[in-house]
């Protein structure tokens, strides 16, 4: 009986301490966030290594392509550069060209250019359409161009 009151006793006194008890609560907040913005440090270190992206300039030749009067389908080649915010060439970019029922890729060399080859059909009525170009490269922000390349019937 005697250890019961001597229980009781010191519960009364924790909950009366205010102090105590909202200082519990928030230094388990405070540690919860320091932990959660701790994890989100480290795994975005993990997923992407580079804190500071560049930016990349992507130049593609040609922009205007013709289908000949009569065709609905025809073969491309573009040839595309891909370079830093700086003037340095991008190795090992990721170029992606697609639209118009046709998607083409491809690496960049060393000199940051590349040759992707496309397959594009326009449909019957439709006198011209659109390809979209996408580039990745690591440590560089991602380039996404949506109707970048004009496809036209010739007439």
């Amino acid at each position: 009986m005697f250890n019961n009151y001597l229980l009781f006793h010191k519960i009364s006194l924790f909950l009366k301490d205010k102090n105590g008890v909202i200082g519990l609560p928030m230094r388990l907040t405070v540690s919860i966030i320091i932990g959660t913005v701790a994890l989100i440090s480290i795994l975005s270190f993990f997923l992407n290594p580079c804190l500071f992206p560049d930016k990349m300039i992507v130049t593609i030749s040609p922009n205007l392509n013709e289908i000949p009067i009569g065709n609905d389908t025809a073969e491309f080649n573009f040839t595309i550069s891909v370079f830093g915010s700086e003037g340095q060439p991008i190795k090992n970019a990721n170029v992606i060209i697609k639209g118009l029922s046709g998607i083409g890729s491809s690496f960049t060399d060393e000199n940051g250019i590349t040759t992707v080859q496309i397959f594009v059909e326009l449909d019957k009525g439709r006198f011209e359409g659109y390809l979209d170009v996408s580039v990745k490269a690591a440590c560089h922000e991602t380039f996404s161009q949506r109707d970048m390349i004009k496809i036209i019937r010739s007439s």
